[in-house]
């Protein structure tokens, strides 16, 4: 028998078998991709960032990024879910269901604000509202990804507070709406379209009581409720 031939044989095999089954992803590739992405799509828009330009500024083939995303949307999905992971952007806010509901929202605010006046953040905001006559699809991933993660968090919360008798929301997911509005509000809008700077913190930390204290007055606990736990 020739065991040489059969060897290569053999190796042949294996390999065409690894084939069919696809090679491990390399994430360090998919790390580089994201990034080389990020900054075309920041600098040029969605429109005009081809998967081509992605892969020389990543330094890859366009087969090495379609091994990775399907497609520019999938891409961007991943752009915006790795802004979101880097700023911290919760999933989950019922760690605060245990304070008292004022001192939960102030502090749920200041991160929130803190996040969403981000240049980066505030970048990626103008990008998608630039996009978004002419792709509305990554208006809709970045909401997704995004601003209604965070809602749906809230609204969670919320919930939970009307639960111990805190406030009295019969619509959380209405509620947590109106909140982020109020919370946003003019300020953001006057950032976006540079009618203004970002106010400094002390402004900032005075709308964020104004915002709280109008929420709370709007959603107050009924005077009998008999599940009440704790005072605002």
């Amino acid at each position: 028998m020739n065991y040489t031939v059969q060897y290569m044989k053999d190796n042949t095999l294996i390999s065409r078998l690894i084939c069919r089954q696809g090679r491990p992803k390399d994430s360090a590739k998919r790390e580089d991709i994201v990034s080389a992405a990020t900054r075309l799509f920041m600098e040029n828009g969605y429109e005009l960032t081809s998967m081509e330009a992605v892969a020389r500024q990543a330094g890859v083939s366009k087969l090495t990024i379609y091994s990775h995303f399907a497609d520019k949307q999938e891409l961007f999905r991943a752009i915006v879910q790795t802004r979101c992971d880097e700023i911290g952007m919760p999933t989950s806010l019922m760690e605060y269901a245990k304070l008292p509901v004022e001192e939960a929202l102030l502090e749920i605010s200041r991160a929130a604000l803190e996040r969403i006046l981000n240049p980066d953040t505030i970048h990626l905001i103008r990008v998608v509202q630039a996009e978004a006559m002419h792709r509305p699809e990554i208006v809709r991933i970045y909401y997704e990804v995004g601003p209604n993660r965070v809602r749906t968090a809230f609204a969670d919360l919320l919930r939970e507070f009307d639960r111990q008798g805190k406030v009295s929301i019969q619509d959380p997911a209405c509620a947590s709406e109106q909140f982020f509005c109020l919370l946003k509000g003019e300020m953001l809008q006057n950032i976006l379209m540079l009618r203004a700077p970002t106010p400094p913190a002390e402004e900032i930390e005075a709308h964020i009581e104004e915002t709280v204290g109008l929420f709370l007055a709007s959603y107050k606990p009924n005077a009998n409720s008999e599940t009440q736990t704790d005072t605002l």
